[in-house]
């Protein structure tokens, strides 16, 4: 039942005490203040209150989102795959998409394309949780996990090669995560060192003797 309200009941707001009368309740300065603040920043601390409240999602919900944001963005591409998502024991978020005759394109030249699905669905899920370290990993049929198992197993080769000849050579051209990746299996030998040349798609690694 819809509820009525009688007008005669209320209190008339317009009154004024009589005089010689004193406010009985008076209204403390913190009150009055949160009084006169205005809808939208109520609302806004309201938001804040939940932001700072709120329990942060399960790792099974995220995979499930990491999941449905990286089908979203393949299917707009216009390629059927499926996604597969499964956090890893260093907390990243492996996302391995399988295609019938479309791999190749997924990966793109030089993977170029899969990176860029890859930063794509980490800034989607960084603006939806912006207090959250979430890190993504697109792979396609496992070709990234393979591209740097080799890319691993080639820079300690060439390092060998760069120690014996006392020569810096070049490696193949890498993300940026493949020369850190690179970089962290070098260092540790303590006789050679890595650097980069250029930048972006277009930079070339190259190891040489300390």
């Amino acid at each position: 039942m819809e509820e009525t309200k009688n007008t005669n009941d209320q209190p008339d707001l317009n009154t004024s005490p009589a005089q010689g009368e004193t406010n009985a309740n008076p209204v403390p300065p913190e009150t009055q203040e949160s009084l006169s603040a205005t809808p939208a920043a109520q609302a806004e601390q309201v938001v804040e209150t939940s932001a700072v409240t709120a329990k942060p999602p399960s790792p099974e919900k995220l995979e499930s989102e990491v999941a449905d944001v990286t089908s979203n963005i393949v299917s707009l591409i216009g390629i059927r795959a499926s996604v597969r998502a499964k956090v890893q024991e260093d907390g990243t978020y492996y996302v391995n998409l399988r295609s019938r005759n479309s791999d190749g394109l997924l990966i793109g030249k030089r993977g170029m394309t899969i990176v860029s699905i890859q930063a794509m669905v980490n800034q989607i899920m960084k603006h939806r949780y912006p207090t959250l370290a979430i890190d993504v990993f697109v792979d396609v049929s496992g070709y990234r996990k393979r591209r740097e198992s080799f890319m691993k197993k080639k820079a300690l080769a060439v390092a060998k090669i760069v120690l014996e000849t006392k020569r810096e050579m070049a490696l193949d051209i890498l993300t940026e995560r493949e020369f850190h990746m690179v970089e962290k299996e070098i260092i540790p030998l303590g006789t050679v060192r890595i650097y980069g040349v250029g930048s972006g798609s277009k930079r070339t690694v190259v190891i040489a003797p300390l």
